[in-house]
């Protein structure tokens, strides 16, 4: 009898730890749906913090397209960057001014350097410059570097130029606008941007700004660094994915920058200018001949005397990849602070 009593009472607590670890398990799964719940009310207010934030963004004025714009959209494509606007070196950019196209436009327009001048606008190519005013100036863009001097001027030129100069009459133009700059501004520090990527979609679409002929202007900008000795700023390699192209979701139109990824290129211009050598146009295409020049060389050689056939043409020059390793050779890189 004692036994069966014993028994009873062990039967008892089994079932007493039995309700006790049934009710631990009922609470802690209780904690369990109540941290999920808590956890996704802060991921929903992130996120509209974010959305908020992004429609909040400046709007960048629409440059140079297949068929012309001249409305400023907002470009808010996500777009994912490491760095924020603390992160761009900001007294690099102070006395500084930026001239050209839409780029120069909308890097002003999004607010990130506070101590900078801008002299841009959608329709400003190296055709006008002498002549077109932008928004709150009565004088033209050139003009404005007579009056007051700058550590650093940025130039940004070649989208438009894409639709309506060939390479030789574009580097031609450019060269003759950058030495008005160093009349106008003999001790600041000039920087070239390379034109910046579209996308594959984008370079399939328009007829006229495409990655081939990007590449080719580029090497034209690239040059013009080396021959006048002055800064270059490599957007491709900035911006670029592993074929060139600019990366979905920089861009509302495939051409033009949202505010992320400008700035990562303003983080890049900062760390990552350089001035280019000889040794850089290595593999450069020396004959920059455009197809007129071409075409006239054609026929010279078909109207030319039989003696004159006989001369021995000049080797043409080298040709170079704008994207290649060589320009992070630190010895060009000097006075970038």
């Amino acid at each position: 009898m004692a036994m069966s009593q014993r028994r009873w009472k062990l039967e008892q607590e089994r079932k007493r730890r039995e309700r006790l670890r049934r009710a631990r398990r009922r609470r802690n799964c209780a904690i369990v749906v109540l941290l999920m719940a808590v956890v996704a009310v802060i991921a929903i207010v992130i996120l509209n913090s974010n959305g908020t934030n992004r429609k909040a963004s400046p709007t960048p004025a629409q440059s140079a397209q297949n068929n012309a714009v001249s409305d400023t959209t907002v470009v808010n494509d996500p777009y994912k960057t490491n760095r924020s606007e603390e992160d761009i070196k900001a007294s690099f950019y102070s006395e500084s001014a930026f001239a050209g196209n839409a780029l120069a436009e909308t890097i002003g327009m999004y607010g990130l350097l506070k101590d900078t001048d801008f002299y841009a606008g959608v329709n400003v190519d190296l055709e006008n410059v002498y002549t077109i005013t932008t928004q709150g100036s009565t004088t033209s863009v050139s003009e404005q570097f007579k009056s007051r001097r700058f550590n650093k001027i940025f130039l940004s030129f070649g989208e438009n130029e894409l639709k309506t100069l060939k390479k030789s009459e574009f580097k031609k133009s450019y060269k003759k606008f950058i030495e008005k700059i160093q009349e106008y501004q003999p001790n600041a520090r000039i920087y070239l941007f390379a034109i910046p990527p579209v996308t594959a979609k984008a370079s399939e679409q328009n007829k006229d700004i495409t990655m081939e002929k990007i590449t080719d202007f580029n090497q034209a900008i690239l040059s013009l660094a080396v021959d006048n000795e002055i800064y270059y700023i490599d957007s491709v390699d900035a911006l670029g994915d592993n074929k060139g192209y600019l990366p979905k979701g920089v861009s509302v139109d495939g051409i033009n920058l949202n505010k992320d990824a400008v700035i990562d290129l303003l983080y890049y211009a900062s760390r990552e200018a350089y001035i280019p050598s000889a040794e850089d146009l290595t593999e450069l295409s020396a004959d920059d001949d455009t197809e007129d020049d071409e075409d006239a060389d054609d026929e010279a050689k078909t109207t030319a005397k039989p003696a004159e056939t006989d001369k021995a043409s000049p080797s043409p020059s080298p040709t170079v990849n704008v994207f290649k390793d060589s320009k992070t050779d630190t010895k060009n890189r000097k006075g970038n602070e």
